[in-house]
Protein backbone atom coordinates (compact mmCIF):
# COMPACT_ATOMS: atom_id res chain seq x y z
CA UNK A 1 0.00 0.00 0.00
CA UNK A 2 1.26 3.89 -0.77
CA UNK A 3 0.75 5.88 2.45
CA UNK A 4 -0.47 9.43 1.46
CA UNK A 5 -0.43 11.51 4.61
CA UNK A 6 -1.24 8.89 7.11
CA UNK A 7 -3.43 7.68 5.22
CA UNK A 8 -3.25 3.71 3.06
CA UNK A 9 -3.89 3.52 -0.41
CA UNK A 10 -4.49 0.40 -1.83
CA UNK A 11 -1.38 -0.21 -5.01
CA UNK A 12 -4.15 -1.95 -6.72
CA UNK A 13 -6.79 0.69 -6.31
CA UNK A 14 -4.11 3.33 -7.70
CA UNK A 15 -3.17 1.42 -10.77
CA UNK A 16 -7.17 1.21 -11.94
CA UNK A 17 -7.27 4.38 -11.09
CA UNK A 18 -4.34 5.57 -12.93
CA UNK A 19 -5.66 3.28 -16.12
CA UNK A 20 -9.13 4.68 -16.01
CA UNK A 21 -7.88 8.16 -15.83
CA UNK A 22 -5.82 7.39 -18.85
CA UNK A 23 -8.36 5.73 -20.72
CA UNK A 24 -11.53 8.35 -20.13
CA UNK A 25 -8.74 11.34 -20.67
CA UNK A 26 -8.06 9.32 -23.94
CA UNK A 27 -11.60 9.20 -25.36
CA UNK A 28 -12.44 12.74 -24.64
CA UNK A 29 -9.17 14.26 -25.82
CA UNK A 30 -9.78 11.89 -29.43
CA UNK A 31 -13.03 12.69 -29.51
CA UNK A 32 -12.38 16.68 -29.10
CA UNK A 33 -9.67 16.71 -31.76
CA UNK A 34 -12.04 15.27 -34.76
CA UNK A 35 -10.06 11.80 -34.80
CA UNK A 36 -8.04 13.44 -37.73
CA UNK A 37 -5.68 16.22 -35.60
CA UNK A 38 -4.83 13.84 -32.61
CA UNK A 39 -1.02 14.38 -32.93
CA UNK A 40 -1.51 18.05 -33.14
CA UNK A 41 -1.42 19.20 -29.50
CA UNK A 42 -3.68 21.87 -28.66
CA UNK A 43 -3.68 23.09 -24.79
CA UNK A 44 -7.37 23.89 -24.45
CA UNK A 45 -8.31 20.38 -25.40
CA UNK A 46 -5.68 18.60 -22.89
CA UNK A 47 -7.58 21.02 -20.13
CA UNK A 48 -10.80 19.70 -21.60
CA UNK A 49 -10.07 16.32 -21.37
CA UNK A 50 -8.30 16.47 -17.93
CA UNK A 51 -11.14 18.12 -16.52
CA UNK A 52 -13.62 15.94 -17.92
CA UNK A 53 -11.75 12.67 -16.67
CA UNK A 54 -10.98 13.97 -13.41
CA UNK A 55 -14.33 14.95 -12.21
CA UNK A 56 -15.70 11.13 -13.81
CA UNK A 57 -13.18 9.19 -11.24
CA UNK A 58 -14.16 12.08 -8.43
CA UNK A 59 -18.20 10.61 -9.17
CA UNK A 60 -16.89 7.46 -9.62
CA UNK A 61 -14.85 6.92 -6.17
CA UNK A 62 -18.05 8.50 -4.49
CA UNK A 63 -20.28 6.33 -5.34
CA UNK A 64 -17.19 3.28 -3.80
CA UNK A 65 -16.40 2.15 -7.47
CA UNK A 66 -12.82 1.71 -5.69
CA UNK A 67 -13.90 -0.42 -3.15
CA UNK A 68 -12.90 -3.57 -2.91
CA UNK A 69 -16.26 -5.22 -2.60
CA UNK A 70 -17.46 -4.03 -5.32
CA UNK A 71 -15.36 -5.96 -8.01
CA UNK A 72 -17.43 -8.67 -7.33
CA UNK A 73 -20.36 -7.71 -8.59
CA UNK A 74 -20.96 -6.95 -11.92
CA UNK A 75 -24.44 -5.87 -12.22
CA UNK A 76 -23.80 -3.25 -9.20
CA UNK A 77 -20.73 -2.27 -10.45
CA UNK A 78 -22.02 -1.40 -13.64
CA UNK A 79 -24.91 0.58 -12.48
CA UNK A 80 -22.69 2.76 -10.54
CA UNK A 81 -20.55 3.28 -13.73
CA UNK A 82 -23.78 4.43 -15.21
CA UNK A 83 -24.69 6.70 -12.76
CA UNK A 84 -21.27 8.62 -12.37
CA UNK A 85 -21.37 9.56 -16.06
CA UNK A 86 -25.02 10.86 -15.45
CA UNK A 87 -24.59 12.55 -12.05
CA UNK A 88 -21.54 14.05 -13.86
CA UNK A 89 -22.91 15.65 -17.10
CA UNK A 90 -24.91 18.21 -15.16
CA UNK A 91 -22.68 19.15 -13.43
CA UNK A 92 -20.45 19.83 -16.60
CA UNK A 93 -23.04 21.56 -17.98
CA UNK A 94 -23.41 23.62 -15.23
CA UNK A 95 -19.56 24.81 -14.92
CA UNK A 96 -19.72 25.15 -18.68
CA UNK A 97 -22.27 27.77 -18.36
CA UNK A 98 -20.82 29.66 -15.25
CA UNK A 99 -17.18 29.68 -16.99
CA UNK A 100 -18.84 31.21 -20.36
CA UNK A 101 -20.72 33.56 -18.33
CA UNK A 102 -18.16 34.91 -16.26
CA UNK A 103 -15.47 34.18 -18.19
CA UNK A 104 -16.31 34.69 -21.86
CA UNK A 105 -12.70 34.75 -23.15
CA UNK A 106 -12.27 31.02 -22.62
CA UNK A 107 -14.07 29.57 -25.79
CA UNK A 108 -15.73 25.79 -24.48
CA UNK A 109 -17.78 23.41 -26.48
CA UNK A 110 -21.70 23.51 -26.66
CA UNK A 111 -23.21 20.50 -24.13
CA UNK A 112 -24.42 18.71 -26.66
CA UNK A 113 -20.48 17.74 -27.41
CA UNK A 114 -20.25 16.49 -24.60
CA UNK A 115 -22.65 13.32 -25.02
CA UNK A 116 -20.26 11.64 -27.25
CA UNK A 117 -17.09 12.10 -25.25
CA UNK A 118 -19.23 11.06 -22.35
CA UNK A 119 -20.49 7.40 -24.33
CA UNK A 120 -16.83 6.96 -25.70
CA UNK A 121 -15.83 7.78 -21.54
CA UNK A 122 -18.13 5.02 -20.67
CA UNK A 123 -17.48 2.47 -23.30
CA UNK A 124 -13.52 2.86 -21.98
CA UNK A 125 -13.97 1.82 -18.13
CA UNK A 126 -16.48 -0.36 -19.01
CA UNK A 127 -14.38 -2.24 -21.20
CA UNK A 128 -11.72 -1.75 -18.54
CA UNK A 129 -13.35 -3.04 -15.60
CA UNK A 130 -15.12 -6.35 -17.80
CA UNK A 131 -12.84 -7.18 -19.97
CA UNK A 132 -9.24 -6.11 -18.98
CA UNK A 133 -9.48 -6.60 -15.34
CA UNK A 134 -10.86 -10.08 -15.39
CA UNK A 135 -7.24 -11.11 -17.57
CA UNK A 136 -4.88 -9.70 -15.15
CA UNK A 137 -3.55 -12.34 -12.85
CA UNK A 138 -4.33 -10.88 -9.37
CA UNK A 139 -2.74 -12.78 -7.15
CA UNK A 140 0.40 -12.63 -8.76
CA UNK A 141 0.13 -8.73 -7.64
CA UNK A 142 -0.66 -9.39 -3.62
CA UNK A 143 2.23 -9.12 -1.18
CA UNK A 144 3.43 -12.22 0.30
CA UNK A 145 3.30 -12.24 3.80
CA UNK A 146 5.33 -14.36 6.25
CA UNK A 147 4.13 -13.97 9.74
CA UNK A 148 6.28 -14.66 12.65
CA UNK A 149 3.53 -16.22 15.52
CA UNK A 150 0.99 -18.69 15.89
CA UNK A 151 -0.89 -17.46 18.77
CA UNK A 152 -4.36 -15.60 18.85
CA UNK A 153 -2.59 -12.20 16.16
CA UNK A 154 -1.83 -15.11 14.06
CA UNK A 155 -5.03 -16.48 14.03
CA UNK A 156 -6.89 -13.27 13.56
CA UNK A 157 -4.77 -12.56 10.57
CA UNK A 158 -5.54 -15.91 9.24
CA UNK A 159 -9.49 -15.27 10.15
CA UNK A 160 -8.94 -11.67 7.92
CA UNK A 161 -7.49 -13.95 4.99
CA UNK A 162 -10.32 -16.74 4.82
CA UNK A 163 -12.95 -13.70 5.48
CA UNK A 164 -12.17 -12.14 2.04
CA UNK A 165 -10.19 -12.63 -1.23
CA UNK A 166 -9.68 -8.95 -2.02
CA UNK A 167 -6.86 -8.43 0.23
CA UNK A 168 -3.94 -6.97 -0.93
CA UNK A 169 -1.59 -9.58 0.47
CA UNK A 170 -0.69 -13.43 0.62
CA UNK A 171 -0.25 -15.54 3.56
CA UNK A 172 2.76 -17.75 2.84
CA UNK A 173 3.03 -19.03 6.23
CA UNK A 174 3.20 -19.12 9.83
CA UNK A 175 6.71 -19.91 11.90
CA UNK A 176 6.54 -20.81 15.47
CA UNK A 177 9.11 -19.66 18.39
CA UNK A 178 8.89 -20.23 21.91
CA UNK A 179 6.17 -22.43 23.31
CA UNK A 180 3.38 -20.13 22.01
CA UNK A 181 0.19 -22.64 21.74
CA UNK A 182 -1.17 -22.58 17.91
CA UNK A 183 -4.14 -21.09 16.76
CA UNK A 184 -4.13 -21.21 13.15
CA UNK A 185 -4.58 -24.15 10.52
CA UNK A 186 -1.73 -27.11 10.89
CA UNK A 187 -0.80 -26.60 6.77
CA UNK A 188 0.56 -22.91 7.49
CA UNK A 189 3.08 -23.87 10.28
CA UNK A 190 6.85 -24.06 8.59
CA UNK A 191 8.71 -25.55 12.22
CA UNK A 192 9.88 -28.51 10.45
CA UNK A 193 11.86 -26.29 7.85
CA UNK A 194 13.34 -24.24 10.70
CA UNK A 195 13.89 -27.90 12.86
CA UNK A 196 15.65 -29.01 9.39
CA UNK A 197 18.07 -25.65 10.37
CA UNK A 198 16.32 -23.68 7.62
CA UNK A 199 16.78 -20.10 9.00
CA UNK A 200 14.13 -17.23 8.45
CA UNK A 201 16.03 -15.56 5.90
CA UNK A 202 16.33 -18.65 3.80
CA UNK A 203 12.49 -19.51 4.13
CA UNK A 204 11.70 -15.92 2.78
CA UNK A 205 13.68 -16.91 0.23
CA UNK A 206 12.43 -20.01 -0.87
CA UNK A 207 8.97 -18.49 -0.39
CA UNK A 208 9.75 -15.28 -2.29
CA UNK A 209 8.75 -13.30 0.64
CA UNK A 210 8.31 -9.68 0.56
CA UNK A 211 7.17 -8.88 4.17
CA UNK A 212 7.47 -9.95 7.49
CA UNK A 213 4.98 -9.88 10.06
CA UNK A 214 5.46 -9.83 13.71
CA UNK A 215 2.30 -11.02 15.66
CA UNK A 216 3.02 -12.36 19.38
CA UNK A 217 2.57 -10.82 22.18
CA UNK A 218 5.27 -12.41 23.92
CA UNK A 219 8.17 -11.40 22.23
CA UNK A 220 10.98 -13.30 24.39
CA UNK A 221 12.45 -15.97 22.33
CA UNK A 222 12.18 -13.77 19.21
CA UNK A 223 14.69 -14.69 16.32
CA UNK A 224 16.28 -11.50 16.44
CA UNK A 225 19.85 -12.41 14.67
CA UNK A 226 17.23 -13.96 11.66
CA UNK A 227 15.09 -11.20 11.45
CA UNK A 228 18.36 -8.69 11.61
CA UNK A 229 19.51 -10.67 8.38
CA UNK A 230 16.04 -10.44 6.83
CA UNK A 231 15.95 -6.42 7.37
CA UNK A 232 19.60 -6.10 5.63
CA UNK A 233 18.35 -7.76 2.59
CA UNK A 234 15.65 -5.33 2.11
CA UNK A 235 12.63 -7.15 3.32
CA UNK A 236 10.19 -5.07 5.45
CA UNK A 237 9.38 -6.23 9.41
CA UNK A 238 6.45 -4.65 11.03
CA UNK A 239 4.18 -5.26 14.12
CA UNK A 240 1.17 -6.86 14.32
CA UNK A 241 -0.86 -3.48 15.36
CA UNK A 242 0.49 -1.17 11.77
CA UNK A 243 -0.03 -4.45 9.61
CA UNK A 244 -3.67 -4.54 11.06
CA UNK A 245 -4.16 -0.78 10.71
CA UNK A 246 -2.50 -0.70 7.34
CA UNK A 247 -4.93 -3.41 6.02
CA UNK A 248 -8.36 -2.94 7.59
CA UNK A 249 -8.18 0.80 8.38
CA UNK A 250 -8.67 -0.13 11.70
CA UNK A 251 -6.86 -0.16 15.25
CA UNK A 252 -7.03 -3.69 16.99
CA UNK A 253 -8.39 -2.89 20.38
CA UNK A 254 -7.96 -5.82 21.62
CA UNK A 255 -4.18 -6.17 21.23
CA UNK A 256 -3.43 -1.82 21.36
CA UNK A 257 -1.09 -1.40 23.80
CA UNK A 258 0.71 2.22 25.21
CA UNK A 259 3.69 1.30 23.71
CA UNK A 260 2.45 1.39 20.01
CA UNK A 261 0.26 4.45 20.65
CA UNK A 262 3.45 5.99 22.08
CA UNK A 263 6.24 5.21 19.14
CA UNK A 264 3.56 4.98 16.16
CA UNK A 265 3.08 7.74 13.51
CA UNK A 266 0.37 9.50 13.97
CA UNK A 267 -1.91 11.94 16.99
CA UNK A 268 -0.70 15.32 15.49
CA UNK A 269 -2.64 18.14 16.55
CA UNK A 270 -0.81 21.02 15.33
CA UNK A 271 -2.25 24.57 14.98
CA UNK A 272 -2.11 24.89 10.98
CA UNK A 273 -3.49 21.85 10.02
CA UNK A 274 -6.41 22.61 12.74
CA UNK A 275 -6.77 25.86 10.98
CA UNK A 276 -7.08 24.07 7.68
CA UNK A 277 -9.74 22.12 9.19
CA UNK A 278 -11.81 24.78 9.90
CA UNK A 279 -11.33 26.41 7.13
CA UNK A 280 -12.19 23.03 5.50
CA UNK A 281 -15.52 22.71 7.36
CA UNK A 282 -16.75 26.65 6.89
CA UNK A 283 -16.61 26.45 3.23
CA UNK A 284 -17.52 22.85 2.91
CA UNK A 285 -20.95 23.78 5.36
CA UNK A 286 -21.63 26.67 3.49
CA UNK A 287 -21.82 25.09 0.00
CA UNK A 288 -23.43 22.19 1.38
CA UNK A 289 -25.90 24.37 2.98
CA UNK A 290 -26.75 26.41 -0.82
CA UNK A 291 -27.23 22.91 -2.38
CA UNK A 292 -29.59 21.58 0.11
CA UNK A 293 -31.60 24.69 0.75
CA UNK A 294 -34.55 23.53 -1.39
CA UNK A 295 -34.40 19.80 0.46
CA UNK A 296 -34.23 22.01 4.07
CA UNK A 297 -37.68 23.65 2.79
CA UNK A 298 -39.61 20.91 1.75
CA UNK A 299 -38.63 18.57 4.98
CA UNK A 300 -39.27 21.46 7.19
CA UNK A 301 -43.09 21.89 5.76
CA UNK A 302 -43.47 18.31 5.75
CA UNK A 303 -42.76 17.51 9.44
CA UNK A 304 -44.84 20.51 10.25
CA UNK A 305 -48.34 18.63 8.16
CA UNK A 306 -47.24 15.41 9.94
CA UNK A 307 -48.66 16.52 12.74
CA UNK A 308 -47.95 18.33 16.12
CA UNK A 309 -44.71 18.86 17.51
CA UNK A 310 -41.21 20.87 16.97
CA UNK A 311 -39.59 20.99 13.90
CA UNK A 312 -36.12 20.36 14.94
CA UNK A 313 -35.19 18.15 17.74
CA UNK A 314 -32.05 18.88 19.87
CA UNK A 315 -30.16 16.84 21.94
CA UNK A 316 -26.95 17.17 24.46
CA UNK A 317 -23.90 15.21 22.62
CA UNK A 318 -20.38 15.16 24.15
CA UNK A 319 -17.70 16.74 22.02
CA UNK A 320 -14.32 17.38 21.86
CA UNK A 321 -12.38 17.12 25.44
CA UNK A 322 -15.62 15.70 26.69
CA UNK A 323 -17.33 19.29 26.81
CA UNK A 324 -21.14 18.97 26.39
CA UNK A 325 -23.15 20.68 23.05
CA UNK A 326 -26.72 21.04 21.76
CA UNK A 327 -26.96 19.37 18.55
CA UNK A 328 -29.99 20.15 16.20
CA UNK A 329 -31.12 17.50 13.99
CA UNK A 330 -34.76 17.53 12.04
CA UNK A 331 -37.31 15.58 14.20
CA UNK A 332 -37.61 11.90 12.97
CA UNK A 333 -39.49 10.39 16.42
CA UNK A 334 -42.64 11.02 18.04
CA UNK A 335 -42.81 13.86 20.57
CA UNK A 336 -42.53 11.73 23.61
CA UNK A 337 -40.10 9.35 22.14
CA UNK A 338 -38.09 8.83 25.45
CA UNK A 339 -40.78 8.97 28.00
CA UNK A 340 -39.25 6.40 29.26
CA UNK A 341 -35.35 7.10 29.24
CA UNK A 342 -32.98 6.78 26.38
CA UNK A 343 -32.40 3.71 24.75
CA UNK A 344 -30.93 2.62 21.31
CA UNK A 345 -32.61 2.70 18.17
CA UNK A 346 -33.77 -0.23 16.92
CA UNK A 347 -34.60 -2.02 13.33
CA UNK A 348 -38.49 -0.67 12.85
CA UNK A 349 -38.63 1.51 15.32
CA UNK A 350 -42.45 2.13 16.49
CA UNK A 351 -40.98 5.81 17.54
CA UNK A 352 -39.93 6.97 14.16
CA UNK A 353 -42.62 8.49 12.29
CA UNK A 354 -43.49 8.35 9.05
CA UNK A 355 -41.74 11.65 7.47
CA UNK A 356 -38.59 10.48 10.06
CA UNK A 357 -38.38 7.30 8.22
CA UNK A 358 -37.96 8.59 5.42
CA UNK A 359 -35.24 11.65 6.40
CA UNK A 360 -33.29 8.77 8.57
CA UNK A 361 -33.08 6.52 5.47
CA UNK A 362 -32.13 9.22 3.35
CA UNK A 363 -29.79 10.67 6.00
CA UNK A 364 -32.04 14.37 5.54
CA UNK A 365 -32.63 14.64 9.49
CA UNK A 366 -28.84 14.75 9.97
CA UNK A 367 -28.79 18.36 7.93
CA UNK A 368 -29.08 20.64 10.77
CA UNK A 369 -26.64 19.96 12.25
CA UNK A 370 -24.53 22.18 9.68
CA UNK A 371 -25.27 24.59 12.33
CA UNK A 372 -22.96 23.09 14.73
CA UNK A 373 -20.32 22.82 12.63
CA UNK A 374 -20.37 27.01 11.92
CA UNK A 375 -20.49 27.28 15.78
CA UNK A 376 -17.85 25.37 16.06
CA UNK A 377 -19.16 22.68 18.47
CA UNK A 378 -18.65 19.81 15.65
CA UNK A 379 -16.82 19.44 11.98
CA UNK A 380 -17.69 18.22 8.69
CA UNK A 381 -15.89 15.30 9.56
CA UNK A 382 -15.04 13.30 12.60
CA UNK A 383 -16.64 10.25 14.77
CA UNK A 384 -19.93 11.02 15.82
CA UNK A 385 -21.01 12.45 18.94
CA UNK A 386 -22.98 10.23 21.16
CA UNK A 387 -25.13 11.26 24.42
CA UNK A 388 -23.49 11.32 27.79
CA UNK A 389 -25.44 8.46 29.12
CA UNK A 390 -23.86 6.48 26.64
CA UNK A 391 -20.52 8.11 26.50
CA UNK A 392 -20.49 7.28 30.69
CA UNK A 393 -21.73 3.45 29.87
CA UNK A 394 -19.63 2.66 27.07
CA UNK A 395 -16.18 4.64 28.64
CA UNK A 396 -16.65 1.41 31.45
CA UNK A 397 -17.23 -1.07 29.22
CA UNK A 398 -14.57 -0.32 26.19
CA UNK A 399 -10.76 0.27 26.94
CA UNK A 400 -9.78 3.97 25.20
CA UNK A 401 -13.42 5.27 24.31
CA UNK A 402 -12.17 8.47 25.88
CA UNK A 403 -9.71 8.84 22.84
CA UNK A 404 -12.29 9.50 20.41
CA UNK A 405 -13.07 13.01 22.29
CA UNK A 406 -9.21 14.30 20.83
CA UNK A 407 -10.97 15.63 18.14
CA UNK A 408 -14.31 16.79 17.24
CA UNK A 409 -17.02 15.21 15.95
CA UNK A 410 -18.71 15.35 12.62
CA UNK A 411 -21.53 14.83 10.57
CA UNK A 412 -20.22 12.24 8.83
CA UNK A 413 -16.90 9.69 9.65
CA UNK A 414 -14.04 7.25 8.76
CA UNK A 415 -16.63 5.28 11.23
CA UNK A 416 -19.74 6.04 9.60
CA UNK A 417 -18.47 4.91 5.47
CA UNK A 418 -16.98 2.00 6.99
CA UNK A 419 -19.73 0.46 9.58
CA UNK A 420 -23.67 0.30 9.62
CA UNK A 421 -25.44 2.01 12.23
CA UNK A 422 -24.15 0.94 15.55
CA UNK A 423 -26.89 0.14 18.21
CA UNK A 424 -25.17 -1.74 20.96
CA UNK A 425 -21.82 -1.90 22.72
CA UNK A 426 -20.66 -4.08 20.90
CA UNK A 427 -21.27 -2.24 17.75
CA UNK A 428 -19.59 0.88 19.15
CA UNK A 429 -16.59 -1.28 20.26
CA UNK A 430 -16.26 -2.27 16.26
CA UNK A 431 -17.04 1.74 15.14
CA UNK A 432 -14.20 3.12 17.87
CA UNK A 433 -11.67 1.07 16.05
CA UNK A 434 -12.63 3.35 12.70
CA UNK A 435 -12.62 5.80 14.86
CA UNK A 436 -9.39 5.68 17.01
CA UNK A 437 -7.50 5.10 13.22
CA UNK A 438 -9.36 8.61 11.91
CA UNK A 439 -8.08 10.02 15.18
CA UNK A 440 -4.49 8.58 14.30
CA UNK A 441 -4.49 9.67 10.92
CA UNK A 442 -6.44 12.53 10.58
CA UNK A 443 -5.56 14.96 8.20
CA UNK A 444 -7.45 16.93 5.16
CA UNK A 445 -6.78 14.41 2.30
CA UNK A 446 -8.46 11.70 4.70
CA UNK A 447 -11.42 14.31 5.41
CA UNK A 448 -12.09 14.93 1.31
CA UNK A 449 -11.77 10.69 0.82
CA UNK A 450 -14.62 10.14 3.61
CA UNK A 451 -16.86 13.40 2.09
CA UNK A 452 -16.40 11.95 -1.14
CA UNK A 453 -17.68 8.41 0.46
CA UNK A 454 -20.31 9.92 1.97
CA UNK A 455 -22.54 10.09 -1.25
CA UNK A 456 -22.21 6.09 -1.30
CA UNK A 457 -23.49 5.76 2.31
CA UNK A 458 -26.58 8.35 1.29
CA UNK A 459 -27.40 6.41 -2.04
CA UNK A 460 -26.83 3.17 -0.71
CA UNK A 461 -27.86 3.48 2.89
CA UNK A 462 -26.98 0.02 4.75
CA UNK A 463 -28.08 -0.41 8.28
CA UNK A 464 -30.19 2.84 8.86
CA UNK A 465 -32.72 2.64 12.16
Amino acid sequence: MLRVFRHYIPLPTLAISAVEMLFLFAAFYIYRSRFGSILEFQWQTFYLALGFAAAILIMMFSLGLYNRPIFGSYREMLIRIVLSFCFVLPILMLVTEAIKRYIPSVALPPHENYLPGMVLGLCAVTATRFLILPMINVAALKKRVLVIGVGELAHRIERLVAGSEDRGFTVVGFVRFGNETPRIAAHFLDEKRLRQGNSIAQLADEKFVDEIVIASRDRRGLPIDDLLDCKLKGLNIIEYLTFWERETGQIDLEALQPSWLFFSDGFRMDWFPNALKRLFDIVVSLVFVLLTAPVIAVTALAIRLEGPGPIFYVQERVGLHGRRFLLKKFRSMSVNAESDGPRWAASNDQRVTRIGALIRKTRIDEIPQILNVLRGDMSFIGPRPERPFFVETLAREIPYYSERHRVKPGISGWAQINYPYGASVEDAREKLTYDLYYVKNRSLFLDFVILLQTARVVLWPEGVR
